[in-house]
């Protein structure tokens, strides 16, 4: 009686074909996981940013201009901190800024007019497997009672990466 001595050929090819198969759908899952880490480390970074929109939204300085009262909670005003960048030592970066701006009512009522605090990869860099015109987009909504805050996304295959709110 001879011993057996290891696999044979088939039996080493159907492993192969199984290991090939699930790599297939695995590949795509971790590129899109990826992406979604990116984009949510980027969301993560926009609190600081967050938070001193909403103090200057509920308690900022109002500029009247003629009948129309204006909160600017743009970058560098009221408060705001200017645009930050992001760096780290393998390339990633990116940016953070404000370009909100809202109206006060004659009862003092706050309602947010125009603009978003955005996470955006700054020209001519990378952050990784992110499309290079991705951006995570942090919309306020305001009241008496506070500020809410919704999360979009833009960019190429957005579905793919943009954070849930």
């Amino acid at each position: 009686m001879k011993k057996q001595q290891g696999f044979t050929l088939i039996e080493l090819m159907i492993v192969v074909a199984i290991i090939g198969t699930l790599s297939a759908f695995a590949m795509p899952a971790y590129q899109n996981y990826t992406k979604r880490t990116h984009a949510s480390e980027m969301l993560n970074a926009t609190a600081a940013m967050k938070t001193s929109v909403g103090i200057c939204l509920l308690n900022g300085n109002i500029d009247i201009s003629g009948s129309a009262s204006t909160i600017d909670c743009s970058s560098g005003k009221n408060g705001v901190p200017g645009k930050q960048t992001f760096e780290k030592n393998n390339g990633d970066a990116f940016e953070i800024a404000s370009d909100v701006k809202a109206a006060v009512s004659d009862k003092g009522e706050i309602s947010v007019s125009s603009g978003k605090v955005y996470a955006n990869v700054p020209s001519g860099k990378t952050k990784g497997s992110l499309p290079k015109n991705a951006v995570v987009l942090v919309t306020p909504t305001a009241s008496k009672n506070g500020v809410v805050w919704g999360v979009t996304c833009t960019g190429d295959d957005h579905t793919d990466f943009c954070p849930k709110s």
